[in-house]
């Protein structure tokens, strides 16, 4: 018999035969019927190469092989009890562990600045690494933890199903124009939102977008005049031409703010997008992950 084949039940069997010295005892102890315990004991008997208990008139009694193997055999099973019955912890006040984020610059601009902001606070030893979300979702990277979380729009990626996902946000799309721009009133109608070029914000590059595809369903086109992957330059042309900027809403406030823009509604049945979380069923229980999706999200709804 080879060292695999000597189990974990068998190792059990020899601790409850050694504890009570009884086949019958030992196979109450572990719920098990006498056959089953006999053949356990003389499997181990097989293995050993040793008789292990031996009857006499005061019942079974230990060899001197056994008693010097049931001290380290008893010590290896409570050993391994302790840590499965542990659970695993993660104290992110004391961790240095650094997280990794594949996501998109939506979540560079609104999410990862008030992250920073609460981590100083309660986990100032973590770090936070942002790699760009490009034309798909690393699933092998998922797997094996080179990969932490994705958080991308539903617009920018296709989810393979066997994933964790959560839709963590609905974001509303805004329009930005100059704040110089003459676009009357507050309110873009959809036949001023095809009259007024575009300056497209694609981030992995693509050449459609929700908005195009609910033109289509209206039977009409926008004119794309610039293709930005950044909102950085997206707002920069915009603030110095009579270009339209659609983007969603909160970095259309954020972009407000510092640019010399101003935002114009859209029409109403826009379709909004939809910001996920993705992770691997593999890393779904582990404890650090969790706790960084429960702060993330909790900061996404405040």
């Amino acid at each position: 018999m080879k060292l695999h084949q000597l189990d974990l039940n068998l190792l059990l069997a020899f601790d409850a035969l050694l504890e009570h010295g009884s086949v019958t005892r030992a196979a109450e102890q572990l719920y098990i019927s006498q056959p089953a315990m006999s053949h356990a004991l003389n499997r181990l008997r097989q293995f050993f190469d040793d008789p292990l208990l031996v009857r006499s008139q005061h019942g079974m009694l230990p060899t001197a092989r056994a008693l010097k193997l049931h001290p380290g055999i008893r010590h290896a099973l409570r050993l391994l009890e302790q840590h499965l019955n542990e659970p695993e912890e993660f104290e992110p006040q004391t961790s240095s562990r650094r997280f990794v984020i594949c996501t998109t610059d939506y979540v560079e601009c609104v999410l990862i600045p008030p992250l920073i902001e609460r981590l100083e606070r309660i986990a100032p030893g973590l770090r936070i690494e942002i790699l760009i979300l490009r034309d798909r979702v690393p699933e092998a990277e998922l797997a094996n933890g080179a990969i932490d979380l994705v958080l991308g729009f539903d617009e920018y990626m296709d989810v393979p199903g066997h994933l964790c996902r959560e839709t963590w946000l609905t974001e509303p799309l805004a329009g930005v124009v100059s704040a110089r721009h003459p676009a009357a009133g507050s309110g873009l109608s959809l036949a001023q939102l095809i009259a007024i070029p575009h300056v497209f914000h694609s981030p992995l590059g693509t050449r459609t977008s929700t908005v195009d595809r609910y033109l289509e369903r209206h039977g009409v086109q926008r004119t794309i005049s610039v293709n930005s992957q950044s909102y950085m330059s997206a707002a920069a042309i915009v603030s110095h031409t009579e270009h339209l900027l659609i983007l969603p809403q909160r970095v259309a406030a954020l972009l407000c703010s510092t640019w010399p823009l101003r935002r114009v509604g859209l029409p109403a049945d826009l379709p909004a997008y939809h910001l996920n979380c993705v992770w691997h069923p593999v890393q779904d229980k582990a404890p650090a992950l969790c706790w960084l999706r429960g702060l993330m999200q909790s900061l996404i709804e405040t």
